[in-house]
């Protein structure tokens, strides 16, 4: 039942992230049993989207239009579920790093921009995920530094972005939440990403 994923039951502890192609519960095809999907309450833009046999976790209000959607975070299966049990989707890393750093070119960051303008001294800055927002003058837990960028005479060097490997979709504090303008470029891309599925998906019926 999808009642059970309440968010208080979402914080459980995650183990290592195992592969979802690995995973009993999530077939090579798209389950063809949708059911309704829902909003999260405690968190600004997740979405679950259960099927007969899994949940997949998403920043859009809608199911994926392909299996294996590169708009997926990961999945969940259906019933009793727990963060333990969340499976990344192996495709969303390269997006959310793509879109990261296209973020930070554009100038859509305004948090990291301002932690940019206000630092006294060239050098590294980390973009942190702000499900857990360390004290200031603290650098977070690791799981929770999504990449690094060089900072210049107050200006962000959008091309030195880095990802760190030790980020976590997932952990004890939830579901990953980006940086105020950060947040709705991502979605943005997502949606133009669900859009080329569709399409494609659309075109490969006729």
């Amino acid at each position: 039942m999808l009642c059970l994923l309440r968010p208080t039951i979402l914080r459980a502890t995650p183990r290592l992230v195992r592969p979802f192609t690995s995973t009993s519960w999530l077939s090579q095809s798209m389950p063809e049993t949708p059911l309704p999907s829902s909003k999260d309450p405690s968190h600004p833009h997740l979405f679950y989207h259960p099927n007969s046999t899994y949940v997949s976790l998403s920043f859009l209000p809608h199911p994926p239009a392909v299996y294996g959607s590169r708009t997926v975070l990961g999945y969940l299966p259906l019933g009793d579920a727990t963060l333990d049990d969340f499976r990344e989707e192996p495709k969303f890393r390269k997006v959310l790093n793509d879109a990261v750093k296209s973020g930070l070119e554009q100038g859509k960051a305004t948090t990291v921009q301002f932690e940019a303008e206000t630092r006294p001294v060239d050098g590294w800055i980390h973009i942190t995920d702000e499900r857990a927002i360390p004290p200031a003058g603290r650098i977070g837990e690791t799981e929770d530094l999504i990449g690094s960028v060089y900072v210049q005479g107050g200006k962000i060097v959008a091309d030195t972005y880095s990802p760190l490997p030790t980020y976590r979709l997932v952990t004890t504090n939830g579901v990953m939440q980006l940086p105020e303008g950060l947040d709705k470029h991502v979605i943005e891309v997502l949606e133009g990403i669900d859009k080329e599925e569709r399409t494609q998906a659309a075109a490969d019926l006729m």
